[in-house]
């Protein structure tokens, strides 16, 4: 039987939200945001790893009122692998308890 999902590692622009933020034109899904407070209250982690511009998702993020239901969050412009390995091991969790979702393959 596998283990159950402890942690969701968000990737942002045409994930969490639709449109890149950088480029200024997003359409915020409000029902991915209650998703991340279902699952906090599920107690289930979430986190963001995102290649952004870490002061503008803070601020959006915050302005929904959403910030702080993320831990570890890594925003800014280097590869995503070694970013989400770092979110799993700062988290002490296996990776087999770890979902990553991307809009890329």
């Amino acid at each position: 039987m596998p283990e159950p999902i402890r942690l969701i590692i968000w990737d942002l622009d045409e994930t969490f939200w639709k449109g890149t933020l950088t480029e200024g034109g997003i359409e915020y899904i409000t029902d991915n945001q209650s998703i991340v407070i279902e699952l906090a209250q599920r107690g289930i982690m979430n986190s963001i790893c995102s290649k952004n511009d870490f002061n503008s998702v803070q601020n959006l993020l915050k302005n929904h009122s959403i910030w702080d239901h993320f831990i570890f969050p890594s925003i800014n412009w280097e590869s995503k692998g070694h970013r989400v390995a770092a979110i799993v091991e700062a988290t002490q969790l296996r990776a087999p308890t770890v979902l990553f979702i991307d809009d890329n393959r």
